[in-house]
């Protein structure tokens, strides 16, 4: 979805924009309390991905990297200011 953040709130707000409140209640809920297991989803995704890698050729190397975002504005209550490897710093 073309968005500016991803978060629960607009995605209910994009997703259902007549009921946002009652949308939102229900991502959260599927978020934090549904049964779903994460193991099974990132095995669907990996058994999508590595077969249009592996297209390229062999898999020589895993390289892991965080998946850190570069924050908007100057202050974050209660932490000290965290490493970004989008940005080297």
């Amino acid at each position: 979805m073309p968005m500016e953040r991803k978060s629960v709130e607009p995605l209910a707000a994009v997703t259902a924009p007549s009921r946002v409140a009652a949308k939102h209640q229900s991502l959260l809920h599927f978020v934090g309390q549904a049964p779903w297991s994460d193991a099974a989803l990132l095995a669907r995704v990996r058994d999508w991905v590595l077969p249009r890698i592996e297209q390229r050729g062999p898999i020589r190397a895993w390289i892991v990297d965080d998946t850190g975002f570069p924050k908007k504005g100057k202050h974050s209550v209660g932490v000290a200011r965290q490493y970004c490897g989008q940005l080297g710093k």
